[in-house]
């Protein structure tokens, strides 16, 4: 196969093929199979081989209209996928609508609206700009007539109205070229990733990824909304975000997915809203789908790969696409220089060299193949180590690389974590937190009368449980099952990090500290912060962090300062830690998608650069198909 980057979006054009937009700026048409027809040779920022990923795509005759993560407008000719026109996110502006200083905000907005030739999108301040789609000019930039917001989806499929949905869960209704939307509708508290017309019933169908009042961050799914906004049927079925949202060519079936990577089919041959079919088995969680015009449909999952079904859900060809990622990155007892990933295929070794003094490197040294789904999380133990492997399998493995038992979980699982004496693991899944035995793989308790699905586990230093739910609320749990403290996160958690009496919360709103046994917020780490924060490490008195946004940040840990920031990820990190050279020089280690590690050199004595990049080291490509990924 092609040597693709990982895919972000995935659009159908009629007698072209599968339009997929990349991790590097790049586009590339797909056939039915899934088989690479062309490449773009250039990135959308031209002068760089190494662009920004697109995030959102459309298609207007022999046109495709692209925005990356920066807010760069990008016109491509379709036939040839040549770069045409590109309108650079740092010039797209109206300044006199500018802070002093102000740069373009990195974010993974997918909205662009095409109506009676113009564009309308966000530039990369997040102002409404209106480009002219002959000539590529802009028109006119002007504020959002609601105030500030991130513009996710257009819709101007609907008789008489347009319809606009934010990150902030509304959808406005009226008129793109007036900007003139009276009628505002409440259906989510978070992003509203698609609105699309469903022309057999006339209405419109939106996506939820937090919910609403009792439900919010509980359950969220679709929910219905009339021409006129009024708010039709809601149906909560998920348990995290829904990314995708589109019907057949004749509207009789709805296709949604999200990240619990199931596709759900909806009888749309009535009003109500009826699941025909659930579809699971897939790599990973599922970021767009899209329907060609023989009603196939196709899904991206976030890992990159690419999945074609028939129209009832049966797979029928898979892209194959060569994924790697460092999902978790663990140091290995009694060894000061050594650490365990966890990747998209088991377990690597690396190990920290350092021949000359000051220039260091990570080395791999070995790797293990689990056969399972990738490894969601790992904990090191004094023989060995245990990891949680998607969708919902634990497993526990020697020091000499021998499976000593494996277990399922009743849900999908999300994180790991390991009693201070090595003895117990805490899984967070959908159905609850489950104690096992770390020996044995038995099972020793279950807290399940949660508030919301429990997203993050650990322990205290006195051995309690600590769990965190997907609706923020975080809770230490005795031996005997009580809740001996209770606190409020503010928004849902990805990790729980704890550091002798301290808590440190990672994921929305930024990096949360909270003082063991005190209910209020001790210290919070989020300025210039872009989506959701996935880890965090400190050493000398500084705290890294790092987002969804490709960031690593860091901060003075006593006072909150930011000292330091750079946005250039190469993909989503994930994986975290921290190693020392042989002079005692801390080294941060960033791990993530497609399978990078970046050293940085942490000095927080250097004020123009507390974080220096020392290198990159890239880990091989998961070898062969996902395992379980069958057709239900």
């Amino acid at each position: 196969m092609a040597n693709l980057e990982r895919l972000t979006r995935i659009v159908n054009s009629p007698g072209r093929g599968l339009l997929g937009a990349d991790a590097r700026g790049g586009l590339h048409w797909l056939d039915r199979e899934l088989n690479v027809l062309r490449s773009s040779n250039s990135s959308a920022p031209s002068q760089d081989p190494a662009g920004d990923p697109i995030y959102a795509v459309t298609l207007v005759d022999d046109w495709i209209i692209t925005r990356d993560k920066t807010g760069t407008i990008s016109r491509w000719h379709a036939d040839t996928l040549r770069l045409s026109d590109r309108l650079d996110a740092a010039a797209t502006a109206d300044a006199s609508l500018l802070l002093e200083g102000e740069q373009p905000a990195p974010t993974m907005l997918r909205g662009i609206g095409v109506w009676d030739g113009k564009l309308y999108t966000n530039n990369g301040y997040f102002q409404v700009v209106v480009i002219d789609l002959e000539t590529f000019t802009i028109e006119r930039i002007t504020e959002w007539p609601h105030g500030y917001d991130m513009l996710e989806w257009f819709c101007t499929d609907a008789p008489g109205v347009h319809a606009v949905s934010d990150r902030s869960g509304r959808i406005h209704l009226g008129s793109l070229p007036d900007l003139s939307f009276p009628t505002v509708v409440q259906v989510d508290t978070s992003n509203v990733h698609r609105v699309v017309y469903d022309a057999r019933h006339n209405r419109l169908w939106a996506l939820g990824d937090a919910g609403l009042g009792e439900t919010r961050n509980i359950a969220n799914g679709v929910i219905t909304v009339a021409l006129d906004g009024t708010v039709g049927e809601r149906f909560d079925y998920a348990r995290n975000d829904v990314e995708g949202l589109v019907f057949s060519p004749d509207f009789s079936r709805a296709y949604t997915g999200g990240f619990d990577g199931e596709l759900l089919i909806f009888d749309n041959t009535d009003p109500q809203l009826r699941v025909a079919e659930r579809v699971g088995g897939f790599s990973h969680q599922i970021i767009d789908i899209t329907v060609d015009e023989h009603g196939d449909v196709y899904t991206l999952t976030q890992d990159g790969e690419v999945t074609a079904l028939t129209a009832d859900g049966t797979v029928r060809a898979r892209l194959g696409y060569e994924r790697q990622c460092v999902w978790d990155l663990q140091p290995v007892p009694g060894d000061d220089r050594a650490l365990l990933a966890a990747t998209d295929d088991g377990t690597a070794a690396l190990r920290l060299v350092e021949q000359v003094p000051g220039h260091p490197a990570l080395v791999l040294t070995g790797q293990e193949f689990s056969g399972l789904g990738f490894t969601r999380r790992l904990v090191t133990l004094d023989d060995g180590w245990a990891g949680v492997f998607w969708p919902g399998t634990v497993r526990r493995v020697s020091g000499a690389g021998q499976v000593v038992w494996e277990r399922e979980m009743p849900a999908l699982s999300h994180t790991l974590g390991r009693s201070p004496d090595g003895g117990r693991l805490l899984i967070a899944c959908n159905a609850g937190a489950i104690e096992l035995d770390a020996a044995t793989g038995e099972e020793l308790s279950r807290i399940d009368d949660l508030p919301a699905s429990a997203w993050a586990s650990a322990y205290l230093a006195d051995g309690s449980r600590l769990i965190a739910t997907r609706n923020g609320v975080m809770a230490a749990y005795s031996a005997d099952g009580e809740a001996t403290w209770t606190t409020e996160l503010g928004s849902y958690p990805k990790r729980l990090l704890v550091d002798g009496d301290r808590v440190r919360a990672t994921g929305g709103g930024g990096i949360k500290e909270f003082e063991v046994g005190r209910p209020r917020l001790g210290q919070r780490f989020t300025e210039l912060l872009d989506n959701t924060s996935e880890n965090c490490v400190i050493a000398d008195g500084v705290l890294v962090a790092i987002t969804y946004g490709l960031q690593v940040a860091a901060y003075d840990h006593e006072s909150g300062e930011l000292l330091g920031l750079h946005e250039d990820l190469p993909d989503f990190p994930k994986g975290m830690a921290l190693l020392r050279g042989q002079d005692g020089t801390p080294y941060v280690v960033v791990g993530g998608r497609g399978g990078f590690l970046r050293l940085y050199r942490l000095d927080r004595a250097r004020k123009d650069s507390v974080l220096t990049a020392v290198r990159d080291l890239w880990l091989p490509a998961s070898t062969g198909d996902y395992p379980n990924a069958g057709p239900r």
